[in-house]
């Protein structure tokens, strides 16, 4: 019984993405619901960085979102990143997606229940 909970506890807390990545976001409080239209860039929790199901560069990632920027300055850019993620890789997306001409950035959070 033990080991039934301890298994759904651990495997509950996991999300995956749309590009079928298993990443643990961080939770937060305040964190507000988003529409999912966007670019949606996922950081795993080694770092790799992935667009539309793919892995890609710092570089592509730029192009990419130049483009779409391009065709849209108010596109959103959504950022979702493993909790485990280094802070500097976060950083570093994120001036790749400035960097292109991105103004509107956001961090994905799951939504932590409030204490009462």
């Amino acid at each position: 019984m033990t080991f039934l909970i301890a298994f759904f506890m651990l495997f509950t807390t996991f999300r995956t993405n749309p590009a079928g990545l298993t990443i643990k976001l961080p939770r937060a409080v305040t964190a507000t619901p988003q529409e999912s239209a966007g670019i949606v860039v996922v950081i795993d929790r080694v770092g790799d960085v992935y667009l539309n199901n793919r892995r890609i560069t710092l570089q592509g990632l730029r192009y990419d979102i130049a483009k779409s920027v391009q065709e849209n300055p108010n596109e959103v850019v959504i950022i979702r990143a493993d909790s485990a993620t280094r802070y500097s890789r976060l950083v570093e997306v994120m001036d790749a997606a400035r960097l292109a001409g991105a103004t509107r950035l956001a961090l994905a959070a799951e939504k932590e229940p409030t204490k009462r």
